[in-house]
């Protein structure tokens, strides 16, 4: 029963790990970054805590039905992710967006220069997930709970077997020379 249970708790440990791992390293991998979503605006692809990934995109490359992720004039300090309605290329090169969730169509147009990337992908819910963990990873309680403790218990584990198997070992070397012993007598 305890090695089902250390196995579950490994096995809890490894999956917590490799969340976290890949989390940061998809981004990397695919050369680009993670957002999470804080509008309703482009629900249901992309509700509200959403977690999307962008990746850097040629402006030329844009096409109608893609969703871009951009810097409007109107709001600087606000990153958009909506989904290009018209790519128009009489006066230089400007995309016309829209939210799915919204009526209207956005009321400026995108230079590429404003452009960001591209969503490729999202994931619902993620976003509030990955945003609580990170700010509870910022206190010193966090630290300690998602980085020491499973350290120590990791370290811990790990110095109990090699100790648990050099007994055992030595129990059998030990069984081994009596029986030894006895063959000689």
């Amino acid at each position: 029963m305890k090695k089902l249970g250390k196995w579950f708790s490994n096995i809890g440990l490894v999956l917590v790990l490799l969340f976290f791992g890949l989390a940061l390293a998809l981004p990397v991998f695919f050369s680009g970054r993670l957002a999470i979503v804080r509008s309703s605006s482009m629900e249901p692809v992309m509700p509200a805590g959403a977690m999307a990934l962008m990746i850097p995109v040629d402006p030329e490359e844009i096409k109608e039905g893609d969703i871009i992720t951009f810097e409007p004039s109107w709001d600087p300090d606000v990153t958009v992710s909506h989904r290009v309605v018209e790519v128009r290329t009489e006066d230089g090169l400007y995309f016309a967006t829209k939210g799915d969730a919204t009526e209207d169509v956005d009321p400026y147009l995108i230079p590429p220069a404003d452009v960001h990337g591209k969503v490729v992908f999202s994931i619902p819910y993620l976003g509030f997930v990955m945003s609580h963990a990170l700010d509870y990873v910022r206190t010193w309680w966090g630290f300690a709970f998602l980085i020491v403790v499973p350290s120590v218990v990791l370290v811990g584990s790990t110095v109990r077997d090699i100790i648990h198997s050099r007994s055992v070992r030595v129990k059998r070397l030990m069984k081994q020379q009596r029986r030894q012993q006895r063959w000689k007598r």
